[in-house]
């Protein structure tokens, strides 16, 4: 969802912006749905000397400034396609960290042609400069961000979602939002489910979210582990739902057990709409949730520690209101969705700038 939210913001801004994406993607689809302008770019695979030339006409006849790519291998494409253009800065997008160094001529010289390249979070940040051919002025922090004004404490939408879903208004919920994946840690946290609910008898736990494409038998594990809980409608399978921002308002706490998490959209915007968080202290996260101010981290995969700091923020209704106030705080502070616009804007003409004084 980054890419058509990132793209309708700009284009709000006055900017003119081009969707290039997959003919039927769900990119596509949801950048057709907001409106936005959008270009059909079906890349199967690192060489397409035909969209090469297509790319040229289009960039050409449509006076393009700047090209943002937010997929590594689609540079194969970009760079050849504006080699003849100096005056274009290419901007790239890293979402997720590279395992095999990228030291070979061909990719030196494609990135050597890449002004940009920008890391969620530090993790990312340091992958890059480690496994890349690029020089650290190549390589900018840029934490993305969220609509705070969507993100925000709303008790209606709590009530309305309890409701749906036949949950108690004075039950405490704790939650878990994303792909219905183990590496989510999924698995881990029907664990901790299993051992709170007996403990504390008013507690139910809600899970948002379903599979992506593909991913079926993963969906069916942990739903098989779910059934063996025996926990009936205390807990909560609500599928994939668009209004997140509506879901996470039903929840007391917020658990995100993942194993490995490039950034972690999702607790933000947990933090967002007030919540406390319990989350894995792996990666990207390390940037997003501060221990003991706005949130705990736990190791991955450690369920016991797990159970002890949810157990704790279960048994202490005042750190969870800090928590989840200094979250938010936290949040409107570092990664407001337009202060994360009003960077890349001025990256953005910088860039440009730069490249016309050549």
């Amino acid at each position: 969802m980054h890419v058509p939210e990132l793209s309708r913001a700009l284009a709000e801004r006055g900017h003119r912006v081009i969707v290039a994406a997959f003919p039927g993607s769900p990119l596509m689809r949801e950048a057709e749905a907001l409106g936005l302008t959008t270009y059909s770019l079906p890349l199967r695979s690192y060489w397409h000397p035909i969209q090469q030339q297509r790319l040229r006409r289009f960039i050409s006849q449509n006076a393009i400034q700047i090209i943002h790519s937010h997929y590594s291998r689609d540079l194969w494409t970009l760079v050849p396609a504006i080699q003849k253009w100096k005056n274009i800065p290419l901007f790239l997008t890293k979402h997720i960290g590279t395992q095999r160094p990228k030291s070979d001529f061909f990719h030196r010289k494609i990135y050597a042609r890449v002004d940009k390249i920008l890391a969620n979070s530090r993790v990312i940040y340091e992958n890059i400069l480690k496994t890349h051919p690029v020089h650290k002025s190549q390589v900018e922090l840029f934490h993305l961000g969220i609509d705070t004004r969507r993100f925000k404490p709303d008790r209606r939408s709590r009530n309305r979602v309890r409701e749906e879903f036949s949950i108690p208004q004075n039950a405490l919920v704790i939650g878990i939002a994303g792909r219905l994946q183990r590496a989510k840690g999924y698995l881990e946290f029907l664990e901790m489910a299993e051992i709170l609910s007996g403990l504390y008898p008013n507690t139910y736990f809600m899970l948002i979210g379903g599979a992506s494409r593909g991913e079926d038998e993963e969906e069916n594990l942990i739903r098989k582990k779910a059934d063996k809980l025996q926990l009936g409608n205390r807990l909560v399978f609500t599928g994939f739902r668009k209004n997140i921002e509506n879901m996470l308002q039903a929840l007391d706490i917020f658990v995100f057990p993942s194993h490995a998490e490039a950034y972690g959209l999702v607790v933000l915007e947990a933090m967002a709409v007030g919540l406390p968080v319990v989350s894995s202290n792996c990666d990207g996260i390390l940037d997003i949730v501060v221990s003991g101010e706005t949130g705990e981290l736990v190791p991955p995969k450690e369920v016991s520690r797990l159970v002890n700091r949810v157990e704790a923020l279960i048994r202490s209704p005042e750190k969870r209101s800090r928590y989840g106030q200094r979250g938010r705080e936290r949040v409107q502070k570092y990664f407001d969705f337009n202060t994360m616009i009003d960077h890349l804007e001025q990256l953005y003409r910088k860039s440009v700038n730069r490249r016309m004084t050549r």
